[in-house]
C-alpha cells in the first residue's frame, strides 16, 4: 500500500512528460479525421490527476504551433447570443470562480425553435440498447436521452450557437491560446434515472477529454432547483484537495468531507440562460425531482488531442458557410459538411 502511494504520483509525472511529447507530435502531424490513440489518452487523464491546472500547463508547453483560431472583435460583435460588453466579465468570472452566468438571455425567437428541434430529432436512451427516437417527454423511461451531433446540427439556430464568434473569443482569451470548436452535445434529463447517478453524470467529477478547454451551456427549458440544475464547486478549476484530484466520480459526502461544500453553486435560470463553465473544476448535473431539463453544450479546446474526435455531417446554413470561410481553423471539425467526402 505504501509503495503504491508513492509510485502513483511518480507514474503520473512520467505520464505528464509523455503526454507533452504525444500532444506536440499530434498537432505537428495532424490531419483531419485524426484522433489520439488510447494509451496517449490514458496518459493524459492520469497526468491531469496531478492538479486541475496540469492540462492547461501541458497545452501551453506542447502546442508551439496551435492549429486553432481566434475571432476578431468585429466578428464577436455579430454574436446573436452574447453582448460584447459581457466578454471581459465572463473571462474574469471564469478565471476567478470557473463559472459565469450571462446576464443576457438567449432570444426566445431562438430558444423556441431549438427546443422544438430537440423534441423532434432522434434521442437515444442512455444505458439502453434501443433505436433512437424522438424524446418521449410524457413518458420517459431512463434518466438521460442523448441527441447525436448530426441531428443537433439540423437546427439552424443550434448551428448559430455552436459557431458563435463571441463564445470562441471568450474561450481563446480565457485559455490564452487559439481554439477549436471540438464538441457539441444536446441532451434531456428526466426524473427516471436516480439509480444510475454515475452513468448520468449526477455525481461530482472533473472533465478530462482535452488538455485545455472550456464549455458553454444553454438551458432550453426553465431550470429551477427541482429540474436538475448544473452544479459547480467554485474555485476547484484552480485548486482541489489531493484526495479529490483523482479521476472518477465523487459523492456529495466526499465533497463535504473535503471542506468544499460552501463553494457549491446550483446554476438555475429560465430557458435561454447561457453559462460558461470550466469543467476541469468539480461539477455535476442533478437528477430532476420534477419536470425535465434540456441542455445544449458547445466546447472549445486548444487542440483535438485527447479523446476520440467526431466530425459531424449536416446541412450547413448560409451563416455557417460564412463562418467556416472566415474561421476554417476554428471550425475545422465541420469540414466534412462542406466537402463531398
Amino acid at each position: 500500500m505504501g509503495e503504491s502511494r508513492f509510485a502513483e504520483p511518480f507514474l503520473r509525472r512520467r505520464r505528464f512528460t509523455r503526454t507533452l511529447h504525444a500532444a506536440r507530435n499530434f498537432d505537428e502531424r495532424f490531419t483531419p479525421g485524426a484522433s489520439a490513440d488510447g494509451q496517449e489518452f490514458f496518459d493524459m487523464r492520469s497526468a491531469m490527476d496531478l492538479r486541475p491546472t496540469a492540462g492547461k500547463e501541458m497545452s501551453r508547453k506542447a502546442l508551439i504551433h496551435s492549429r486553432g483560431g481566434v475571432p476578431t472583435e468585429d466578428l464577436a460583435r455579430t454574436s446573436t447570443f452574447v453582448a460584447f460588453d459581457e466578454i471581459d466579465a465572463c473571462v474574469t468570472g471564469l478565471e476567478q470562480d470557473g463559472v459565469y452566468v450571462f446576464r443576457q438571455l438567449m432570444p426566445s425567437t431562438m430558444v423556441h425553435p431549438m427546443l422544438e428541434s430537440a423534441l423532434t430529432v432522434p434521442a437515444a436512451p442512455r444505458g439502453r440498447d434501443a433505436v433512437a427516437s424522438p424524446f418521449p417527454r410524457s413518458s420517459p423511461t431512463v434518466g438521460r436521452y442523448d441527441i447525436d451531433e448530426n441531428d443537433t446540427m439540423a437546427s439552424p439556430q443550434m448551428q448559430d450557437f455552436c459557431s458563435d464568434p463571441a463564445l470562441a473569443l471568450i474561450a481563446a482569451r480565457y485559455l490564452g491560446q487559439p481554439v477549436i470548436q471540438d464538441q457539441t452535445a444536446l441532451w434531456w434529463t428526466t426524473t427516471q434515472g436516480a439509480a444510475d447517478a454515475s452513468m448520468n453524470a449526477w455525481l461530482f467529477h472533473q472533465d478530462r477529454d482535452r488538455l485545455s478547454f472550456v464549455k458553454f451551456f444553454c438551458y432550453l427549458t426553465d431550470v429551477g432547483p427541482e429540474n436538475g440544475p448544473h452544479t459547480m464547486v467554485r474555485g476547484t478549476h484552480k485548486r482541489v484537495p489531493r484526495a479529490m484530484s483523482r479521476d472518477g466520480r465523487k459523492t456529495d459526502e466526499a465533497v463535504r468531507a473535503a471542506g468544499l461544500w460552501d463553494q457549491v453553486t446550483e446554476l438555475t435560470g429560465p430557458a435561454g440562460t447561457v453559462l460558461a463553465v470550466d469543467t476541469v473544476g468539480l461539477h455535476k448535473g442533478q437528477p430532476p425531482i420534477s419536470g425535465d431539463r434540456c441542455v445544449l453544450q458547445v466546447e472549445f479546446a486548444t487542440s483535438l488531442f485527447g479523446a476520440h474526435v467526431d466530425y459531424p455531417r449536416f446541412d450547413p446554413t448560409d451563416l455557417s458557410r460564412e463562418r467556416f470561410a472566415q474561421e476554417p481553423q476554428l471550425l475545422q471539425r465541420w469540414y466534412r459538411s462542406f466537402t463531398d467526402e
